[in-house]
């Protein structure tokens, strides 16, 4: 599924149990577009995966609605690319594909 199957806006609950997977490349554009029309009270974050994508939480889309924290963000984005090429795919998932943790002393 991608970002184009949902239905925003989404619930809490959907959005905790999902996550936004996506390449280097649109991590890059995500970054200028935070830069340009972000806000520092809400900084995307992307982990980085084992197959070299990197993934949110889906809870940061209830930041893009009218009203949220990167609403600008996301109405400056070019949505037809945005939303064909962000894979949604369920949070064990992605958490499943994060490197392992490296081991303390």
């Amino acid at each position: 599924m991608t970002l184009s199957d949902l239905t925003l806006p989404i619930s809490d609950a959907d959005a905790k149990a999902l996550a936004l997977v996506f390449t280097p490349t649109l991590a890059g554009r995500l970054a200028q577009l935070h830069a340009q029309c972000g806000t520092p009270n809400c900084v995307p974050m992307p982990r980085m995966l084992t197959d070299g994508r990197l993934m949110l939480c889906a809870d940061i889309l209830t930041e893009v609605m009218p009203g949220g924290l990167l609403h600008a963000m996301w109405a400056a984005a070019d949505q037809a690319t945005l939303l064909a090429s962000v894979e949604v795919i369920p949070w064990a998932d992605a958490v499943a594909l994060l490197p392992p943790e490296p081991a303390t002393p």
